[in-house]
């Protein structure tokens, strides 16, 4: 049979207080559930009154009795594991007073031990429900989100100082609602998630938290073509420059292109045979008019359904000579496209002033009107190495975080539980990173 010493390897228990005896383990019904009881004793000598700090001398503290405590436990094996520690009473001669022995494993007037808490703590960096959670370490819902809300309170910004380079974003939440972070472009560290994303709320929140020298520090702004924001940061951080990320300025003009080829596709459904087999390659073939004319073969052949053997450059000249309006929109997408590829900002404000073709495309005329409205800041986006690319990278995660969740009602524990997300997962990385070291040095 096990030895005490075995049992605090098995279990991963330090305290040498606690005791196992010879055929400690049983099984039992607890909530309805099958489950496992480990039983110990914890006893010790205390060496001062834990009352009145009356030294223990000349027996001035005796023994008083036990008290049994049933303490959740990590699982060991497929049962739901207790550990049922009869704690060791002590009382006091000098104040009359009685207390318990204690054990680094459990708070006091706790019964969930602390390994449970570092588990659910460890397993709140990954996208997980909290119902799963709860089902694995054996403790309501409540308990899991009280966990992770007094965790939380250790990483809560201090409003100290502001990063000299942010990003905004906005992500949605609940019914409908969005939320609006900012983050440390550079790091890519969350500074502070807000519950709304109107211009009232983000104004106050910045006066309020930061003062005008912490705000004045700031250099650059990235965030995409939100007219709110472009209208509020000058006035809230004086000496930023805005960025307008390249990644939603080819977002804008991928999608005019792209509905500007729906609006012809939809033109040739008709009863006509040659125009239906117009309408079916427009339709198959989408991608290609959306690739960028540097990544267009022109010298491999290949077979391509309903046109055969051709170059991919030879089927979407075919395409585009179906239409003027696709052909001209086409020539000034992939103009665009290069333009930013090259980061030549001349080159786009002069696209951006000469678009005016009539047989140009009503979406990619409304397109360019918006760029041109914010091409002071679009031209920022060549001169400085930040974007929008690692608070889009964190809305994703968060996106998910909502989705296995099925929602939150509640926007502080849903804040929460995206912070531990964040700031515990590169933990988690690390030591499991240092324990695969350790076992590959050990073979």
């Amino acid at each position: 049979m096990p030895t005490s010493n075995d049992m605090q390897k098995v279990l991963d228990i330090q305290d040498k207080n606690i005791i196992f005896e010879d055929h400690c383990i049983s099984y039992g019904i607890h909530k309805q559930k099958k489950c496992k009881f480990i039983d110990c004793t914890l006893t010790y000598i205390p060496t001062e009154c834990k009352k009145c700090q009356t030294s223990n001398k000349a027996y001035t503290i005796i023994k008083n009795g036990t008290q049994t405590s049933r303490i959740t436990f990590p699982m060991t094996g497929i049962y739901p594991t207790y550990l049922r520690v009869k704690k060791q009473r002590f009382k006091c001669k000098a104040c009359e007073a009685t207390f318990t022995a204690e054990t680094p494993i459990v708070k006091e007037h706790c019964f969930i031990s602390n390994f449970i808490k570092a588990e659910i703590l460890m397993k709140s960096a990954d996208a997980r429900s909290i119902k799963s959670l709860s089902e694995e370490t054996n403790v309501s819902h409540a308990t899991i989100q009280r966990i992770i809300n007094e965790k939380a309170k250790e990483y809560r910004p201090y409003y100290h100082s502001l990063p000299e380079n942010l990003s905004f974003d906005e992500f949605k939440y609940g019914e409908g609602q969005m939320a609006f972070e900012y983050i440390n472009v550079v790091s890519g560290t969350i500074v502070d998630i807000l519950e709304s994303k109107d211009t009232r709320t983000i104004k106050n929140h910045f006066r309020s938290r930061y003062s005008q020298k912490q705000r004045s520090q700031v250099k650059t702004i990235t965030t995409d073509m939100n007219a709110s924001y472009v209208s509020f940061i000058p006035e809230l951080f004086p000496n930023a420059d805005i960025i307008i990320d390249r990644f939603h300025f080819v977002q804008l003009v991928n999608r005019s292109m792209n509905k500007t080829r729906v609006k012809v596709m939809n033109r040739l459904r008709t009863s006509n045979g040659e125009d239906q087999k117009k309408y079916r390659r427009l339709k198959r073939f989408w991608k290609k008019l959306l690739k960028k004319e540097s990544a267009v073969s022109y010298t491999a052949y290949q077979y391509f359904p309903l046109f055969g053997q051709r170059l991919e450059a030879a089927i979407i000249s075919e395409m585009l000579a179906y239409d003027s309006e696709l052909k001209e929109t086409y020539r000034v997408y992939q103009a665009l496209l290069k333009a930013v590829e090259h980061n030549d900002s001349k080159q786009l404000g002069q696209l951006l002033d000469q678009s005016t073709s009539p047989e140009l495309s009503g979406y990619m005329k409304t397109s360019l009107k918006t760029l041109r409205a914010h091409f002071p800041h679009i031209q920022n986006t060549f001169y400085y190495p930040y974007n929008n690319g690692k608070i889009e990278g964190i809305n994703n995660k968060i996106k998910v975080l909502n989705r296995v969740a099925y929602g939150y009602r509640n926007f502080i524990h849903y804040k929460n539980r995206i912070i531990l997300h964040f700031n515990l997962k590169p933990v988690r990385n690390k030591l499991n990173t240092i324990e695969k070291g350790g076992e590959c040095t050990a073979a």
